[in-house]
């Protein structure tokens, strides 16, 4: 039984399928086996965040060798989920704030993709992204409010079941910048995702800035009007991170005392599997450029 948050179902996931592994889990991790069964379990969740109670995903942390990785197993799903906003009552102000960032992260990463003819999924995400966007000030006035917390709760589990990925597959990059990130600096996952999404989006918009206009106008409600499609994107994007900020989020690595020292270290271990990025595909230059924006 799992419970807890993101980290405690991860766990469990590697456990279960570790159980039945005649070998080093780590090795699910790594890419060196696959998971071929699993002790059954089920999660109950204490913390709205990373949507890991209805998916396969998990992300593992190796702190010998500062390498964090995410990894998942049609034999990695809880088998029930028990989920009740009172049990997220109890949680702090930061975490709160961290958990809202890390979900409305996720859309982002599955909204952003190259799939043609997509409105039912864009309207979906864009949905979710609405009702966080109107209901985490709420909430963070008032963090005993059972409403807030269970649609908060309800919306980190959409945000990251596959629903809104269905027939497509997302970017995923700022995950893999940020994974690198907390691997060597060991800081909160969404802490680093406040910081690094936004400059990943301005890194991307400037040459492909249509979907990030899209999401400016829907969302964030930017007034498109005299504007061009370039300039309504950065806007939205100024929007988010300022919407982040107000929550009690950060916005520079340096927040957490990370200076340019290590960036070569972060982007060795983003790229240690190559290119990657669906919707925009990141080389070595473009993590150094993402991880030096967000100094």
């Amino acid at each position: 039984m799992a419970v807890g948050g993101g980290s405690v179902i991860d766990c469990t996931k590697l456990i279960a399928c570790g159980a039945t592994y005649d070998g080093d889990a780590w090795d699910f991790v790594s890419r060196k086996a696959q998971p071929e069964g699993a002790l059954p379990f089920g999660t109950v969740l204490t913390i709205a965040a990373t949507g890991s109670e209805m998916n396969a995903g998990s992300v593992i942390t190796n702190e010998e060798t500062q390498e964090k990785y995410g990894w998942g197993s049609p034999f990695s799903f809880p088998k029930f989920s028990i989920l009740d906003p009172t049990y997220t009552l109890s949680v702090p102000e930061n975490h709160t704030v961290y958990g809202i960032v890390d979900m409305m992260s996720h859309i982002f990463e599955q909204y952003f993709n190259n799939a043609s003819n997509i409105p039912v999924q864009d309207r979906m995400c864009e949905g979710v992204l609405k009702a966080v966007v109107e209901t985490a000030p709420k909430l963070m006035e008032d963090l005993q409010s059972y409403e807030h917390r269970e649609t908060i709760m309800f919306a980190g589990t959409i945000a990251l079941n596959k629903f809104l990925e269905m027939g497509y597959r997302g970017d995923w990059g700022s995950h893999n910048i940020e994974h690198a990130v907390s691997a060597v600096y060991d800081i909160p996952h969404a802490g680093g995702l406040a910081i690094l999404f936004p400059q990943w989006m301005r890194h991307n918009a400037k040459g492909n800035p249509s979907k990030f206009a899209q999401l400016a106008v829907r969302v964030f409600e930017v007034d498109p009007e005299g504007k061009t499609e370039e300039a309504i994107a950065f806007e939205g994007i100024d929007r988010l991170q300022e919407f982040w900020t107000s929550l009690g989020a950060p916005t520079k690595l340096d927040y957490y005392g990370i200076d340019d020292s290590k960036i070569d270290l972060m982007a060795e271990k983003a790229m240690i599997y190559g290119e990657f990025g669906n919707f925009a595909k990141l080389n070595g230059e473009d993590v150094k450029q993402i991880l030096q924006a967000s100094l």
